[in-house]
């Protein structure tokens, strides 16, 4: 089988010369009509910073379109296809094991083994995004996948090719459903396949599917650590989420009362507590629970016990609303100048609800099938009157489903030879709801979860924040593992997923390395789930100032995130035995800021990093945590020495170059 090799220099030579983007010429294979093909491509088409190519099948039936794209000035390429039965009259062969991407990567001669870095997607459990090596020596070849059908359930679709120390190669697989990566060691090259999990269709007169984007980049003369900030640029600046003027979505630090369950009066009570007490807060969160026919709730826990039965009846719950709408909260809310956040899970209808039982949602085995126009325009409509009615400025899309099964049961419904069809039809349906969304509301913001960071790949990183990265930090957990995880998903997770938040609720009071732990670009404070803070007791004036100082800490650092993110360590694991550092820094105004974390079981006391972007001639004005401030030497902070006596402990110090 004929292969396209890409010379290990090319991508670095295309950052340097344009109109260099024939450097990545794209290669498919697929199993069609009973054998392998691997099509020549077509170039149709061509930009200084783009190329278009088409690869067909013999029968003159099938035609995959490939759009790839390079950022300019960055070694990172961003491919897109769509498979199209070009026939009015007859279904196309069965296309098995398509490979969107299939190219080979030569490797250095001096890298016999070739290490596979992957991440543990979000499982709900402390080694969440933790990385894990698989080293491939000659021969040896490694397969990940998603057959759960949350694009980072099983394994995060971010997944680093590391020839040495200076050279190696990054994957990102955008697709919010079943992916499937396999790698190779040929000796001479590595030899990488990407694309859906799930295929073996045939297409209908034509019909035609979306496939898998893919992100691409090489990371050649070049510290791991360097890369990994190069790429949190590149994900920053071209796979972030933008307002209405084309500015990046900033983070969001938010106050909330929990979920729906709670009644008009204990949300207003909990607002009221934050802004008559001045804790900084931007956003004001409203979670699950607020929906359904008139039935009682308990108020108090997280979301009530019952959030899930009513999934997929979005109307407003009118025993605990009485207006019929969450109107009271949300005018509050804009009248104090804070963002609405709302809470949906529109792909999901629960079999205990009236739309269930009806067509055409009854044959949807418990999903909202995007990819039936009308289910999809149904959605649309139902969910956007909601947030055109109260203004939210923030959507939350969760989906706490393993949706595989329902793809396999519609598509055995259909007949034969059509796995893969109804998945990748809803993906795309997907993406046109939440892109349907922001162009009828401008001003809209998404976020992200999935049961818990289950759905981070890099379309819908393009689309939305997430600031629920794991189930796992829903309440106090055993030992130090929430904030272990804290750490490592802010450490590990940033250069894909620039702007993330930590959930506090796992935190006790008065434990600053807890807050500060789970603390990112985001962060989320629920007070009421400290022991029925507000709706069950008044908070102490210490507990409230302690509620201001860490919040006040949260809302400094968060444009810091805006800028470049620095990797201190390598990516580090759910163990006690470390230390775990990085830092933000802002060119434009000489500014950032360092946090280094000394974990409970660490027995090293001292820690030398070195900082990026720091100017050895210049001087600094440095505030440390605990309140000093002193002027430092630019020699001193760009190599800088932090001592902790004591372990389970942090250091953390905001600069400006002065």
């Amino acid at each position: 089988m004929k292969r396209i090799v890409i010379p290990f220099f090319a991508l670095l030579l295309s950052t340097l010369f344009v109109g260099q983007v024939g450097a990545l010429q794209p290669r498919i294979e697929l199993h069609y009509g009973g054998k392998w093909l691997a099509p020549e491509p077509e170039r149709v088409g061509e930009t200084t910073d783009s190329s278009d190519w088409v690869f067909k099948t013999e029968d003159g039936k099938i035609a995959i379109e490939t759009h790839v794209w390079q950022a300019p000035g960055y070694p990172v390429y961003r491919l897109t296809s769509r498979i199209t039965n070009l026939s009015e009259t007859e279904d196309s062969e069965i296309v098995k094991d398509l490979r969107i991407f299939a190219n080979q990567l030569s490797l250095p001669k001096e890298s016999p083994v070739v290490t596979i870095r992957s991440m543990i997607g979000s499982i709900c459990a402390p080694e969440d995004y933790s990385p894990k090596d698989e080293p491939l020596p000659k021969g040896r070849e490694a397969t990940y996948s998603t057959p759960s059908g949350r694009s980072s359930s099983e394994v995060s679709p971010f997944i680093e090719a590391i020839a040495n120390e200076e050279h190696g190669w990054l994957f990102g697989i955008g697709w919010t459903g079943c992916w499937r990566a396999k790698f190779k060691n040929t000796g001479d090259d590595l030899a990488v396949e990407l694309g859906m999990l799930r295929c073996n269709f045939k297409l209908r007169p034509g019909e035609s599917l979306l496939q898998p984007s893919i992100l691409f980049a090489e990371r050649h003369n070049m510290a791991r650590r360097e890369f990994k900030t190069l790429i949190h640029r590149y994900m920053r600046d071209f796979n972030s989420p933008r307002d209405s003027e084309g500015k990046i979505c900033e983070p969001i630090v938010a106050l909330t009362a929990g979920g729906g369950n709670k009644t008009p009066q204990m949300m207003l009570d909990t607002l009221n507590y934050g802004l008559k007490n001045e804790i900084p807060f931007d956003v004001f969160w409203v979670d699950a629970g607020w929906y359904g026919e008139p039935h009682e709730v308990e108020p108090y826990s997280n979301c009530g016990p019952m959030w899930y039965r009513y999934a997929g009846q979005w109307i407003v719950n009118t025993k605990t609303h009485p207006t019929g709408d969450l109107l009271p909260i949300a005018n509050a809310i804009h009248a104090a100048g804070k963002r609405f956040l709302l809470w949906f899970e529109p792909e999901r209808i629960n079999p205990e609800t009236p739309l269930a039982k009806t067509p055409p949602f009854d044959k949807q085995r418990g999903m909202c099938y995007f990819g039936d126009p009308e289910s999809l325009a149904y959605m649309e409509k139902t969910i956007f009157d909601i947030i055109e009615k109260h203004h939210v400025d923030i959507y939350r899309q969760d989906f706490n489903m393993e949706p595989t099964g329902a793809w396999g049961a519609m598509e055995t419904d259909e007949g034969a030879d059509r796995v893969g069809v109804y998945e990748a039809k809803h993906v795309e349906g997907l993406y046109k709801f939440l892109d349907d969304m922001r162009e009828k509301f401008p001003w809209i913001m998404q976020e992200n979860c999935a049961g818990g960071g289950r759905r981070i790949d890099p379309e819908m990183v393009k689309r939305a924040h997430s600031y629920c990265r794991s189930d796992y930090f829903i309440g106090p957990k055993p030992g130090d593992t929430c904030f272990n995880l804290g750490q490592n998903m802010t450490l590990n997770l940033t250069p894909y997923l620039p702007f993330q938040g930590g959930e506090t609720n796992c935190v006790a009071n008065f434990d600053d390395y807890g807050f500060m732990s789970v603390a990112s670009s985001g962060t989320v404070f629920t007070p009421t789930d400290l022991d029925g803070g507000i709706v069950k007791r008044e908070f102490s004036e210490k507990e409230t100032a302690w509620f201001k100082k860490m919040m006040g800490w949260a809302y400094r650092l968060k444009p810091y995130y805006m800028g470049d993110f620095y990797p201190l360590t390598d990516e580090t694991t759910a163990s006690d035995a470390q230390w775990c550092a990085w830092s933000c820094h802002r060119p434009e105004e000489n500014d950032g800021f360092v946090i280094l974390f000394r974990r409970c079981k660490c027995e090293r006391s001292a820690f030398e990093v070195e900082l990026p972007a720091i100017d050895p001639s210049a001087k600094y004005e440095v505030e440390y945590y605990n309140g000093n401030k002193k002027v430092v030497d630019g020699k001193e902070l760009a190599k800088l020495v932090v001592k902790l006596e004591t372990s389970r402990s942090f250091f953390l110090a905001v600069y400006k170059k002065i």
